[in-house]
């Protein structure tokens, strides 16, 4: 006489449907999003990076004049130096000036503006030949360099 198999792929057959939709509600328990993790900032916390921002010594003069803010958002400042690597996403108010698109990443827990990058704006864009030097001081002029002639022996 024959054992009946068919209690054991009934069983089987269960385990694996068990196992499957455990697997699948696993991914969803403890995915919660933290306030680290969150894509975009508050109004609250906007306004709150641009008046740390905006009280900034640095950043100050390039609010005297015409300017515009581009983005409050959060971004990855990260340094590294001979004995560590530092990383954090932190709040960022993008001003765009006359003169340079400056970024000043805020540090909200102590108030205060721990980086700023800046990019000085060139309009036209000025493409030296290879011959030049590139760099140009903002508002300054190209300086030239006269280019080779061959001379005829």
């Amino acid at each position: 006489m024959k054992p009946n198999r068919s209690g054991y792929y009934s069983v089987a057959i269960f385990l694996l449907i068990f196992l499957f939709i455990f697997s699948l509600l696993s991914g969803c328990v403890g995915n919660e999003a933290k306030p680290d993790d969150r894509l975009e900032l508050s109004e609250d916390e906007k306004e709150k990076t641009i008046r740390i921002a905006s009280e900034n010594a640095t950043v100050k003069p390039y609010l005297s004049g015409e300017y515009e803010i581009l983005d409050v958002e959060y971004s990855m400042l990260k340094r590294a130096s001979e004995e560590e690597e530092w990383s954090k996403r932190l709040p960022a108010v993008t001003i765009k000036t006359k003169e340079a698109v400056v970024t000043a990443y805020v540090y909200p827990e102590e108030e205060r503006v721990i980086s700023i990058s800046k990019l000085y704006i060139r309009d036209p864009v000025i493409m030296p030949p290879h011959t030049q030097y590139t760099a140009t001081p903002p508002g300054g002029v190209t300086p030239t360099v006269p280019v080779p002639t061959p001379i005829d022996l």
